[in-house]
């Protein structure tokens, strides 16, 4: 298609004797129509028509140059390409069909406006998969195999649903929005690792991870790479929030508390906000949980860290107790429930554990370190066993939903019994169906949407997932 400035003299003259009506914004006769559209200049505006050698009076659509390329190379596939129904199904697909089309024109199962059943098709052509089905677990997100899936993920690690319905989700160095109706756009980082401050896709992250979201829309960012807590306003600006932003060996392994400028972490991997607003801290590789208040301060929540064995090496224990004295195990989840107990996700130790009124305890599991403890069984709190859990969150009832990654599951702990949820124990795979048959690889982060669903970064697998219940 040829994009030109056209100006033809006798029609100009034509419609001034004709006293022509003015054009509604949007619409153009010649590119010079479209050159407000663009308040900071930066992209070419052009009059698109169709055909390419339109009348120059006609009646054309102002749009960005590589949009009217892509416009117009539709175009010449509807004009050369088919439209039929090859499985009979009574919609059909091609290049020359106008919308709906069949997404699957070779299954009489899929088509537009079709019943979404629980299995691994997108019937209904909607780019998603077994979204809203009761006790069925579905794709929202991603999906590197799935060409139904249309938006890919790099290495999502972690999810966030907020209370007015937006998702978001942090992949291997961006943090994508999800509105309403689930359209993903990447809300700030770049395709290059970093720890830059700046706004939105010019930001730089290194494998975010845990999120929060507080009543003013802002997004807390927990970076395990960058050894720091960001901060991200709800018009995209990207800040340093807590600790120093670096992987620089001198700036690794630190543990600090007091101004948030110069507080220390290694390796903060999750987050929560308490009642009060202030943002709790999983400070994973130092296997304490730090509070960053809201006039600035870094503090202490729970936790003893690691200790020197007789031979010099550090370990870390698992011992209940006042907050300050408990020993965790690389915890890697945080919750906080309505009466203010904190739930964690004692990674190392294969537990999970709760702080209530300034005591630790153990809330379900055996806390035990070393690979060879992890283990699986449901049933009472006490008895039950998980492997490796990596995050915890807590619904409006106050059942309590772990992402148990090394079992491949989800599981949820309610009145002192731990039951599945979806997923097989030990089967690893990618399955989406009914929640006793999906399968999971690498279930890493487990939130809670506002209707009682569960988000679920499916990490091995390179989705986000929806569990309805």
């Amino acid at each position: 298609m040829k994009l030109s400035r056209v100006f033809v003299i006798g029609a100009l003259a034509a419609c001034a004797l004709a006293g022509c009506t003015s054009l509604e914004k949007g619409q153009c006769k010649r590119d010079s129509h479209c050159d407000d559209m663009s308040e900071k200049q930066v992209d070419m505006w052009v009059c698109y028509k169709e055909p390419a050698d339109a009348p120059a009076d006609q009646i054309g659509t102002c749009m960005r140059a590589r949009d009217a390329r892509e416009a117009q190379a539709r175009y010449e596939r509807k004009k050369h390409g088919k439209c039929e129904d090859k499985d009979g199904d009574g919609v059909k697909a091609g290049d020359a069909c106008d919308p709906p089309v069949d997404c699957d024109d070779d299954d009489p199962a899929v088509k537009p406006g079709a019943s979404e059943i629980c299995d691994l098709k997108d019937n209904d052509c909607d780019d998603l998969i077994n979204e809203d089905l009761p006790r069925c677990a579905g794709t929202i997100l991603g999906g590197k195999r799935d060409p139904v899936v249309q938006f890919m993920l790099t290495l999502p690690a972690g999810v966030e649903a907020a209370e007015n319905g937006v998702i978001w989700a942090a992949d291997q160095h961006q943090i994508y929005r999800i509105d309403q109706n689930r359209k993903a756009t990447r809300f700030a980082g770049s395709n290059k690792p970093g720890h830059e401050d700046k706004k939105g896709k010019f930001a730089r992250f290194d494998k975010p991870r845990g999120l929060a979201v507080d009543v003013s829309g802002n997004v807390y960012v927990a970076e395990c790479n960058n050894n720091c807590v960001r901060k991200i306003s709800s018009s995209a600006e990207v800040k340093a929030y807590a600790g120093k932003c670096s992987n620089e060996p001198d700036d690794t392994g630190l543990d600090e508390l007091g101004d948030t400028e110069a507080a220390r972490f290694w390796c903060p991997i999750d987050l929560a906000l308490d009642a009060d607003g202030s943002l709790l801290v999983a400070d994973m590789l130092n296997s304490k949980i730090k509070r960053v208040t809201k006039d600035g301060k870094v503090e202490l929540v729970a936790g003893l860290g690691g200790k020197q064995d007789e031979d010099g090496y550090v370990v870390f224990g698992s011992s209940d107790g006042p907050a300050k004295k408990a020993e965790f195990n690389e915890p890697a989840g945080l919750a906080v429930a309505k009466d203010g107990a904190i739930y964690i996700a004692d990674t190392k130790n294969h537990c999970i554990r709760v702080l209530n009124a300034g005591k630790v305890s153990t809330f379900a599991g055996k806390c035990e370190s070393g690979k060879d403890k992890g283990a699986f069984a449901d049933g009472k709190a006490a008895a039950a066993r998980f492997n490796q859990p990596q995050s915890v969150d807590v619904d409006a009832a106050g059942a309590v939903y772990v992402a148990d990654a090394g079992n491949q599951c989800i599981r949820k702990i309610a009145k002192g019994m731990v039951t599945t949820v979806a997923g097989k124990a030990g089967q690893q795979g990618y399955y989406d169906g009914p929640v006793d048959e999906a399968l999971f690889n690498q279930p890493m982060t487990v939130s809670v949407a506002k209707d009682g669903s569960l988000l679920v970064v499916d990490h091995g697998n390179y989705r986000i997932r929806r569990v309805v219940q």
